[in-house]
């Protein structure tokens, strides 16, 4: 047990808050913090997720104490013994401690029993690794820490909190596949293990608990290479066989002297990720999934001289199939597939020094940015490249003509009512006629030039 400042973060400033504090210990309870708010506190960061675990008290006691302060009492997770308020518009989840009993398969299947009479000990068993079975008290801020996580967050090492009740939830292996490039340097020998011996119970996950995982892991990683290198030491990369296909793929030593297609698809990857905050929010899972897919189609393409031609378009199926298996998110499928197929684009028309026209086509199927910080991470991907200090003219080029196209697709210029002005009536080659004048557009006429040509 040791001190540790707590985070004067607003919420914990809140009157209403030091008042719900207060009124729990006059009723004989302790409000401990718990999870990942735990980590931030004793790292000094601030904290986003306020879990709080409530020992001394019974759920309905809780929920008594809750209303009579006047503050909301969702009890949507009231089997799990969970109550959500809000202070100042923070959410809060409020909690008493519980056991949970596999019975079943899946993350359903378990028989959960509330007891508010619990230790921090006894509770903590149930929690996934070390460094988020630590305590908080929050009445005078000391740390309560009965499995060591303190020692494991300070030497970096991911560990298992309970073996048995660890091998009980299969998505535990993948919270460590994102969580050791954000909280660790690596996982126990032991804890390995028991990943490795849990290969064959990844199809009890839902694809919407494995679809979050893998988005922690590609928003939140400074390194999410390392989240795939787990996968494949602890043999979990086979249930994403698109990437375990990467490896061994060979590639040109002359453009790629780094190694396989594996090894570049790490080093774009993490290039990806120094790059994020520079990508529009709703742009920006799409973007490190598309870094993170960009060569899938490389295993089917190459050849024994180590040419891939038409890689690009091969992985445009081979990344929707990855994608499906854990969301059903249409658009950020479509923006992902869509980086995927146009990936190599920029620098072709780069090189080939392309007029406006070709960028214009380009942007109208794809934001000018977004292949531009593409083409800037795959292109820093190899040895002896960095991605911040390095100027990249493909990726500037893109930049630049960006500015000049805007957000969105480009707007025709001559629209139906200009044709009926002509004289023109609707019919079956209106459309036609409308195409030909926005690809005229494209090659660079004016309005009254396209126009001029209808009427000639």
């Amino acid at each position: 047990m040791r001190q540790q400042k707590i985070i004067k973060t607003e919420i914990f400033k809140e009157k209403a808050f030091q008042t719900l504090l207060g009124t729990i210990e006059k009723q004989g309870g302790v409000a401990m913090l718990i999870g990942g708010a735990v980590i931030d506190s004793i790292q000094g960061l601030p904290i986003k997720d306020v879990d709080i675990e409530v020992y001394g008290l019974s759920y309905a006691e809780l929920v008594v104490l809750i209303e009579r302060l006047g503050l909301p009492c969702n009890l949507v997770g009231k089997s799990f013994g969970v109550i959500k308020t809000t202070i100042d518009r923070i959410e809060i989840d409020v909690s008493i401690p519980r056991k949970e009993n596999k019975v079943g398969i899946g993350h359903k299947g378990f028989q959960i029993t509330l007891d508010g009479q619990m230790t921090p000990a006894e509770a903590g068993k149930r929690r996934d690794l070390t460094i988020n079975s630590m305590y908080q008290n929050l009445h005078d801020g000391e740390i309560v820490d009965p499995f060591n996580g303190l020692e494991d967050l300070k030497k970096g090492i991911i560990r298992a909190t309970a073996k048995e009740t660890f091998i009980e939830d299969p998505l535990r292996v993948l919270r460590i596949m994102q969580l050791l490039p954000r909280k660790g340097k690596e996982v126990a020998k032991e804890t390995m293990g028991l990943c490795q011996s849990m290969v064959n119970t990844f199809s009890e996950l839902p694809k919407e608990r494995v679809f979050v995982e893998w988005e922690k892991l590609l928003l939140k990683a400074d390194k999410p290479s390392m989240g795939l290198e787990f996968l494949k030491d602890s043999g979990w990369l086979i249930h994403f066989p698109e990437l375990n296909d990467l490896i061994g793929c060979p590639q040109n030593p002359v453009w790629h002297p780094e190694g396989d297609v594996w090894i570049h698809t790490k080093m774009v990857l993490d290039n990806a990720a120094k790059l994020r905050d520079l990508i529009p929010e709703d742009w920006k899972l799409a973007y490190m999934f598309g870094a993170l897919l960009h060569d899938v189609g490389k295993p089917s393409t190459t050849t024994p001289d180590l040419k891939s031609y038409g890689h690009d378009e091969a992985g445009i199926e081979i990344s929707e199939v990855f994608l499906r298996r854990i969301t059903n998110d249409r658009d950020l499928i479509n923006k992902v597939t869509t980086i995927v197929e146009l990936h190599m684009r920029p620098g072709q028309l780069f090189r080939s020094e392309a007029k406006e026209p070709a960028w214009k086509r380009l942007h109208n199927k794809c934001r000018l940015d977004i292949l531009g910080w593409q083409s800037k991470a795959d292109s820093a991907g190899r040895t002896g490249r960095d991605v911040i200090l390095d100027v990249h003219e493909t990726s500037e080029k893109c930049f630049e003509l960006f500015e000049k196209f805007g957000k969105t697709k480009i707007e025709p210029l001559v629209l139906g009512r200009d044709l009926m002005g002509l004289g023109i009536s609707p019919s079956k080659e209106f459309k036609w006629i409308l195409d030909s004048c926005y690809e005229k557009q494209l090659d660079g006429l004016t309005k009254e030039e396209i126009i001029a040509s209808i009427e000639a």
